[in-house]
């Protein structure tokens, strides 16, 4: 792995967020809604929306549809690299599998 080809400071600048580091926290604990996370972090739905988002689309955590709502939690993948290893490890192993996905690119 390259750590000068792994773009640091988009991973940090998606992790470095307050309220996505407050939703990380809590998924970390267990599965939740949007509507759960809004009232734990009492934050607006769509401030907690955009933060899922933007964490989904770097493919750090995973949304599945349970009735009419979705239900997020960590990927297992990241979790596991982040408990085997030191944060910069965990995300030169985590660009190495997905690539640049983060939410400000369209790469």
């Amino acid at each position: 792995m390259k750590s000068d080809s792994t773009p640091f400071h988009l991973c940090f600048e998606v992790l470095g967020n307050p309220l996505r580091i407050k939703a990380i926290q809590s998924l970390r604990k267990s599965p939740k809604s949007v509507g759960q996370l809004v009232k734990e972090t009492g934050e607006e739905q769509s401030k907690v929306s955009h933060s899922l988002a933007a964490l989904r689309k770097c493919q750090f955590i995973e949304g599945k549809r349970q009735g009419k709502k979705m239900v997020y939690s960590l990927r297992k993948q990241f979790l596991n690299k982040i408990e085997e290893c030191d944060i910069f490890t965990a995300l030169e192993k985590h660009y190495a599998d997905h690539g640049c996905k983060c939410w400000k690119c369209e790469c």
